[in-house]
C-alpha cells in the first residue's frame, strides 16, 4: 500500500510540475504575441509622414520656437520666422520629430533653412537639435 501511496503522490507533483512549467510557456508566449500586436499597431516604425498643412498652427509654433531657440544660441536676434515650406514628422516611442523647411531673414535677407525639432509632449520637453 505505501508503494501505490508514494508512486501517487510522485506522480501527482509530476504532473504539477509539468503543468506548471506548460503555464508559464503558454502565458510568455501570449506575451510576446500581444507585444507583437501592439508593435505593429504603433506607429513607431520610424516612418516618415509628410505635413499636409504647413501653415497648422503647431507647425508653425514649432518653426518659431526652432527660430526662436537659434537666436538664444546666439544670444541676439539675428533671424525672423516667416513661414513653412515644408516638413515632415517621425512619431516614435520617445516622442514626434520634425523636420521642418522654413523661410527666415537673417539681416534682411530671405534664406531657407532646414530645422529639426524634436518634442515629447507627455515631459513636456522640446528640443532644437539642427538649424542649417
Amino acid at each position: 500500500m505505501a508503494f501505490n501511496f508514494n508512486s501517487l503522490l510522485v506522480l501527482t507533483l509530476l504532473i504539477i510540475v509539468v503543468a506548471s512549467t506548460l503555464g508559464h510557456v503558454f502565458a510568455a508566449n501570449d506575451d510576446r504575441k500581444l507585444l507583437d500586436s501592439l508593435e505593429c499597431l504603433s506607429p513607431s516604425h520610424g516612418d516618415w509622414q509628410p505635413i499636409d498643412d504647413t501653415e497648422d498652427p503647431k507647425v508653425v509654433d514649432v518653426a518659431e520656437f526652432a527660430v526662436n531657440m537659434k537666436n538664444n544660441i546666439l544670444k541676439r536676434v539675428e533671424f525672423e520666422f516667416e513661414q513653412v515650406e515644408d516638413g515632415k514628422f517621425q512619431v516614435d516611442n520617445n516622442g514626434i520629430t520634425y523636420q521642418l523647411t522654413i523661410v527666415a531673414t537673417n539681416f534682411d535677407e530671405l534664406s531657407e533653412y532646414s530645422v529639426v525639432v524634436f518634442e515629447n509632449s507627455k515631459d513636456h520637453i522640446r528640443k532644437l537639435v539642427s538649424f542649417d
